[in-house]
């Protein structure tokens, strides 16, 4: 297997050494290893790459070995770091796949964070199950994220940094360079003459890391050499801590937990610490990053507002509501698509299921305990959203919504189902949510069934 020469004094990097790590984080197993690598064209990526050539010749039976390479689209050189990849993927005949990234611009989202949401959300896409993603950052990374997070006012799970391994979806993301200085890479490539292209933008200042990177770590180096090792061990310290107060905060999770959703009076019994750490917690199992501290104090003033108030806090990738007694997260949704008012569609709910513009759908299904009469329901129907149906957003309806406990940011969406005849007149149910007298079943209804309202998720 092949190694560097060291030009600091450290053992130089060596396939071997890689194994070894590699071995640790995925517990040592019998099984063929089945690597993934995270492959930019950049010199990190390629030193990375280059080791687990080496590991795959001297090991072709225990590693199975692909490549990743994101096109985020971006900027006009990333055509040439996709060429690059695709031209040295056949050259070391390394299987290589291209994934295009779709990078959503929100407000309030910097391109970093949306470049980086898109490159997970195609890792997750292309991974298989029990698959490893090998990513390439060394330990200066590290220093820098550290930084960047004490910078940012974080906590110890913040301050943490990345992981060596972690959960991607049904995969695992691995980290196996992570206690290595730049340095040994750039010896490493420099020993074996590897190819590399540079992204331009890396030498861009109004980027916090590229500022770190230019302007601050050097200057921190020259007055302590050794920060390479010691950042990431404070880093490792704050991970133990975290690691802490994460199992502490997954067991109050549970006790407040109401469904997906967070029982207000059970957060109002602890401090705010606790309840912050609720709170992370709460986002982290709804695949989401938690907000800013001062989002999660506005949270917790929701919690001492009255029961008929409705507080809501809205970030570019979600909301957070106060509803019923409960703390309530959501994505963002496409607003319903009204129908046309003159002449509703009508739906023949014998034959299947109705499919509804804003894709939510609408089934009548039997069911010999049912509340619906189905002898009473027309056969044919007409369907609207109460948006599209202004002569019924009245006062009696807002206290039937009301009385349903429906949110008020929910109604407009709910489906009106009426007769086709009478389709401006009361409808005779809403949703799966309520039924009109006259299509209710009573003790002598021979044919029962209910209303099944599938929203969009």
């Amino acid at each position: 297997m092949q190694a560097s020469r060291a030009a600091d004094g450290n053992a130089p990097l060596h396939a071997a050494q890689l194994w070894s790590t590699l071995q640790r984080l995925t517990g040592h197993s019998r099984q063929p290893l089945r690597c993934a690598v995270a492959w930019s064209g950049g010199i990190d990526s390629t030193v990375l790459l280059h080791l687990l050539l080496a590991l795959r010749r001297a090991q072709p039976r225990r590693l199975q070995l692909r490549v990743l390479h994101v096109d985020h689209h971006l900027q006009a050189a990333s055509a040439r770091f996709r060429a690059h990849c695709v031209q040295w993927a056949r050259r070391w005949r390394v299987p290589l796949t291209v994934l295009d990234a779709r990078v959503r611009l929100a407000a309030g989202v910097s391109v970093e964070e949306a470049a980086r949401e898109a490159r997970q959300a195609c890792w997750r896409a292309a991974l298989l199950p029990g698959e490893c993603l090998l990513l390439a950052q060394h330990a200066d990374d590290q220093v820098e994220t550290t930084l960047l997070a004490l910078l940012r006012g974080a906590g110890p799970a913040g301050l943490a940094a990345m992981p060596e391994a972690a959960p991607l979806g049904a995969a695992r993301m691995l980290r196996p360079l992570l206690a290595q200085p730049r340095a040994l890479l750039l010896d490493y490539a420099r020993a074996h003459r590897l190819q590399h292209v540079e992204d331009p933008t890396n030498q861009e200042l109004r980027f916090d890391r590229n500022f770190l990177r230019a302007e601050v770590v050097p200057r921190l180096r020259q007055r302590w050499p050794g920060i390479a090792l010691t950042v990431p061990r404070s880093a490792r310290h704050c991970a133990s801590a975290a690691l802490a107060l994460a199992r502490q905060a997954a067991e109050d999770l549970a006790g407040a937990s109401d469904g997906a959703d967070l029982q207000m009076a059970v957060l109002r019994r602890w401090p705010a610490e606790r309840i912050n750490a609720v709170l992370r917690a709460w986002f982290a199992r709804a695949g989401l990053r938690s907000p800013e501290t001062r989002h999660l104090q506005q949270i917790r003033r929701m919690l001492d507002l009255r029961t008929d108030a409705r507080p809501a806090l809205t970030l570019p990738l979600f909301s957070v509501r106060a509803h019923g007694g409960r703390l309530i997260c959501e994505r963002p949704r496409s607003p319903a698509t009204p129908a046309r008012r003159s002449t509703p569609p009508a739906w023949n709910w014998r034959r299947g299921a109705l499919r509804l513009p804003d894709g939510s759908e609408l089934a009548v299904t039997p069911d010999p305990h049912g509340d619906l009469d189905l002898a009473r329901l027309p056969a044919r129907l007409a369907v609207r959203h109460v948006a599209d149906a202004p002569e019924l957003r009245g006062r009696s309806l807002r206290k039937l919504l009301q009385q349903l406990q429906v949110p008020a940011w929910e109604r407009e969406r709910l489906p009106l189902v009426g007769p086709v005849s009478g389709g401006s007149g009361h409808p005779l149910a809403i949703a799966d949510l309520w039924l009109h007298e006259s299509v209710r079943s009573h003790p002598g209804s021979s044919r029962r069934g209910r209303i099944v309202w599938r929203s969009q998720s």
